[in-house]
């Protein structure tokens, strides 16, 4: 039997996952979770015996009928070690429901936009500054509060922001922030702020699709505007 330790580094879950998560097979995230094995059994070997349970457990419902007591039927595993293996498969499990459900949000529109975020933002006593990421057919891959400013205005990083446009890959951007006077007449400000961000955004090959400025109830699009 191979402890971790003797393993050469590029065949060691760790190190593999930290590496490219990509590469890191079911087996090597396991062993991450377990981080030791038992008596005579290494953490790889226990970890592929879990691989197998659940493998045979997944019914017509996925996982979701998965429970931590069938991980201890396997030797070496006990409750502390079947719970953590089990968050990791529940937190998985919402953070697919979470993505699925953003992505078919459709921003096509500002009134999608304004609707989508009018809760959030109608009733904050600062301004928000958030900015939405959308792929080429205008369907929401996620969203990222930038900042948080005063009563009039907020300080915006435009390098922090595209960054997170990198990340997402996306296609297009939409400028959101909120007027705590509830009214969302866009300033000079806003306008001068969008076309630096527009600047900023073709750059990279990305568009700034719109500004949305909420305000209590009712919002205001810079794309309607004519601004960009």
């Amino acid at each position: 039997m191979m402890l971790i330790r003797e393993m050469r580094s590029e065949d060691k879950p760790r190190e593999r996952f930290q590496e490219s998560p990509k590469m890191a097979s079911m087996t090597d995230l396991v062993a991450i979770l377990l981080r030791t094995g038992r008596q005579g059994y290494s953490v790889m070997q226990l970890a592929q015996d879990v691989v197998d349970q659940l493998e045979q457990t997944v019914g017509i419902n996925g996982y979701e009928d998965l429970h931590w007591r069938d991980l201890t039927d396997i030797k070496g595993i006990g409750p502390d070690k079947a719970v953590t293996i089990c968050a990791a498969i529940e937190l998985g499990r919402r953070l697919t429901y979470i993505y699925d459900k953003r992505k078919l949000e459709n921003f096509s529109t500002p009134e999608n936009v304004s609707a989508f975020f009018m809760e959030r933002l109608r009733h904050e006593t600062q301004e928000h500054f958030l900015i939405a990421f959308v792929n080429v057919k205008n369907r929401l891959l996620g969203y990222k509060e930038v900042s948080i400013g005063g009563l009039n205005e907020t300080p915006v990083d435009i390098k922090e922001a595209m960054k997170w446009a990198i990340r997402y890959k996306a296609f297009g951007l939409i400028l959101l922030h909120n007027h705590p006077s509830g009214y969302p007449e866009p300033s000079k400000e806003d306008i001068e702020m969008t076309k630096t961000f527009a600047k900023a955004a073709k750059l990279l090959d990305m568009v700034v699709l719109d500004h949305v400025i909420i305000g209590d109830g009712i919002y205001v699009s810079l794309h309607e505007r004519g601004v960009i």
